[in-house]
């Protein structure tokens, strides 16, 4: 499986480098023990003999300690900045394939939208300090047992100071758990108003709704800010309380130690590197506290990285196909929206031959655009089979699926990138192959008109193209390398009369050369060239004619108005 695969090659891919950083980690908490040994020197050698030589020695040996701790630490960084890379780049290609070459579950669409973020929360938890807290938590008992060598009182006390700052933390942690929830799902809805004002803005402007549009998300900035100034309240009370007990602890431990060496059971320097130890002990304790709350989101965000490739295909490649002829076919083909009983497409059936043009009208919401994404494979069947030539498209290779099939959706979207990227598919495609998908839908001469031709930039801060122009570019995409079936979802929705005219030539072109073309339209001039109708109404396809018998249906009022 997939699943499997992904995350076990993900998994041995990082298990060897941070096998290093455990190894670096186990070096670096030894050669802190240096601390402590030099103030013991210090304090309980040197302090009574007086030996400038024996201090200078000492001295020597801890910088040189610091230095080696210096170097690990810096290679430690590095190798676990390796970690972060490698997930990034086995993972990330991973879950990226799965969303652009199939289909998300029901399930798991939602969370798809997120998915660049959960593999950042994954990717920053691997290569950050949340490893390395619990690299370096087995460390604690260790450092608990050194301070119980020096007197088992000190350690005692210790081990008490470390499960008072762990129950502090945990305190804060479930204090600030639910406001910090509400906070989460209030600046969610605060910043979708927020980009949905963005996105309108025109037509914002146009009605006069910027002083109500303006208020309403003033309250929803302000009810985000009380949520989160709620969960900051507490999480920052009992957070200050925390660090208040461990500088207490760390420094009444001194207290400790001076009270037992002055009952002649510890040495002076002992009082000093009970202090440091129990620091040191102290540090991933809250290391671990630290990464409690990122440990949570990058178990959450790898559970659903986990599952959106689970409910993708399971195999990574199928087998080449021949090329398809073209023929498409629904068999009781059924698909209802997320959450909903009532199906957009319901028990469809019905057989397209190579070479035939077939025009889909029906009312709005009648669900044609659905049937159009269920026959180019974008949304899998809840029942039924869509087949081509024959096999299911489940079946198919995606690459080879994707070279077969061209696609032009209602709402076209254009990538950030050059209008040759976007025709290109951003592949590893020749110019003449470009030129020649531009050319098929008629858009040549449109784009060499522009200032930079083929080299425009399609982003928010280039060359803004018209409705019109965006369509027509993205039928060119959707004619690369002149794949066997072409479907069309109101393509002709943002043209004018040249690119209409256009439109109809490229149909025509595409009839001769045998190509399947299914066309979703309003309007009555494609359906002229059409060679069958399939008419759509609540879900159905009630029924199919040849585009003659229909257009003579049609009233003269409709045929004028070129409403189909």
């Amino acid at each position: 499986m997939r699943t499997a695969s992904s995350l076990r090659s993900t998994v041995l891919a990082i298990a060897s480098p941070l096998g290093w950083v455990a190894g670096f980690s186990f070096f670096l908490n030894l050669i802190y023990l240096a601390a402590p040994l030099y103030m013991m020197q210090v304090y309980d050698r040197v302090m009574h003999s007086r030996s400038v030589p024996t201090l200078l020695y000492l001295t020597v040996a801890v910088t040189l300690c610091f230095v080696v701790y210096a170097i690990l630490d810096a290679v430690r960084g590095r190798v676990l900045a390796g970690v972060s890379d490698m997930v990034e780049e086995r993972l990330g290609r991973s879950v990226l394939q799965c969303l652009t070459t199939t289909s998300p579950s029901r399930r798991e669409q939602p969370q798809a939208v997120h998915v660049a973020r959960d593999l950042d929360t994954v990717r920053q938890f691997a290569g950050g300090a949340g490893a390395l807290a619990f690299i370096d938590l087995p460390w604690a008992p260790i450092y608990l047992g050194a301070i119980a060598l020096l007197h088992p009182v000190l350690g005692v006390y210790a081990f008490g100071a470390a499960l008072v700052l762990l129950c502090l933390s945990v305190a804060s942690e479930r204090a600030a758990r639910g406001p910090m929830m509400e906070a989460g799902k209030v600046a969610t809805r605060a910043y979708q108003f927020g980009d949905s004002i963005a996105r309108n803005a025109d037509c914002a402007r146009t009605m006069g709704l910027g002083v109500t549009l303006t208020e309403r998300w003033r309250r929803l900035r302000g009810d985000m800010l009380a949520a989160q100034n709620r969960a900051s309240h507490r999480a920052v009370l009992l957070g200050a309380t925390g660090k208040c007990a461990r500088l207490f602890f760390q420094s009444s431990i001194l207290g400790v130690g001076a009270w037992l060496a002055i009952q002649n059971e510890v040495s002076g320097g002992a009082i000093f590197a009970g202090s440091l130890l129990l620091g040191r002990t102290l540090a991933p304790v809250e290391q671990l506290i630290g990464a409690w709350r990122p440990t949570i989101a990058a178990g959450e965000a790898l559970g659903r990285i986990r599952r959106l490739i689970a409910n993708t295909d399971g195999e990574a490649r199928q087998v080449a196909l021949p090329t398809p002829n073209g023929d498409v076919e629904l068999e009781n083909v059924t698909w209802s929206p997320p959450g909903q009983l009532r199906p957009a497409v319901r028990a469809a059936n019905a057989r397209i031959q190579a070479g035939a043009i077939l025009t889909i009208v029906g009312p709005s919401a009648a669900g044609k655009s659905t049937l159009a994404r269920l026959m180019v494979g974008a949304l899998r069947p809840d029942h039924g089979v869509v087949r081509l030539d024959g096999a299911d498209l489940a079946t198919w290779d995606v690459a080879q699926l994707g070279a077969a099939i061209g696609y032009l959706p209602q709402e076209v979207a254009l990538f950030p990138g050059t209008i040759r990227d976007n025709i290109a598919r951003f592949g590893a495609v020749s110019d003449e192959e470009v030129v020649a998908a531009a050319t098929a839908a008629h858009a040549h001469e449109m784009i060499v008109r522009l200032p930079m031709g083929y080299r425009t930039m399609l982003d928010d801060h280039a060359a803004t193209l018209s409705g019109g122009q965006k369509q027509r570019i993205a039928l060119a995409r959707a004619l690369l390398g002149a794949p066997a079936v072409v479907v069309l979802d109101e393509p002709n929705a943002n043209l004018d009369t040249e690119g209409e005219a256009a439109l109809t030539q490229c149909v025509l072109d595409l009839k001769a050369r045998k190509c399947t073309v299914i066309m979703i339209t309003h309007r009555a001039g494609l359906v002229r060239i059409s060679d069958y109708v399939a008419t759509m109404s609540e879900g159905q396809l009630v029924g199919v004619q040849r585009a003659a018998e229909f257009m003579a249906q049609l009233s003269p009022t409709a045929v004028a108005g070129g409403r189909a």
